[in-house]
């Protein structure tokens, strides 16, 4: 499956050192309809159309966003439909890493089945060092509704893309 060549812009994000970081959407498990992978780089909280939905909830399923350049990527934040949902992710888990096929397991949570968009700081140090990460894999786990498919309404990525922080704990990490 192509990248889309959608991206998420970069911006400020509040945390300090940390900025919102752009992203396209790399591959995918599956998806269901017109509920396409792109559809989660914008922040549409009440267009029930506006998310991703895999095709089944049959493992695995899962997205793999590619940065724009390699990250410390500090925390994701999930945004959702402005009313609770079946499909909303009661259980995920977040990995990262420079390439598809070694990644780092960054992250295992749930959601809220609410209207409210939550952060989650992801492990971004390994023994104290910070390391950077190009591929960010999603894999949904557990749906709030048993045996429906999985949704992910909006995705922001926040952490540091500076070269001057990133190229050294890039040397450190190869």
């Amino acid at each position: 499956m192509a990248a889309s060549g959608l991206s998420f812009g970069p911006g400020s994000s509040g945390l300090l050192g940390s900025r919102v970081l752009a992203y396209t959407l790399h591959r995918w498990s599956s998806f269901s309809s017109t509920y396409l992978p792109e559809n989660i780089l914008v922040d549409k909280p009440n267009d029930q159309s506006s998310r991703w939905s895999s095709e089944s909830n049959y493992p695995p399923q899962y997205l793999i966003l590619k940065l724009e350049r390699p990250s410390v990527v500090q925390s994701i934040t999930f945004g959702k439909y402005e009313k609770t949902h079946v499909c909303n992710l009661k259980k995920f888990k977040v990995f990262g890493g420079m390439n598809e096929e070694n990644m780092t397991d960054l992250l295992s949570s749930g959601l809220k089945n609410d209207y409210n968009k939550e952060t989650f700081t992801l492990k971004h140090k390994i023994d104290e060092q910070m390391f950077p990460c190009r591929f960010i894999k999603i894999v949904p786990l557990l749906s709030w509704g048993p045996s429906f498919n999985f949704s992910i309404w909006y995705v922001e990525l926040n952490g540091i893309d500076d070269p001057d922080v990133v190229q050294p704990c890039l040397n450190w990490y190869s």
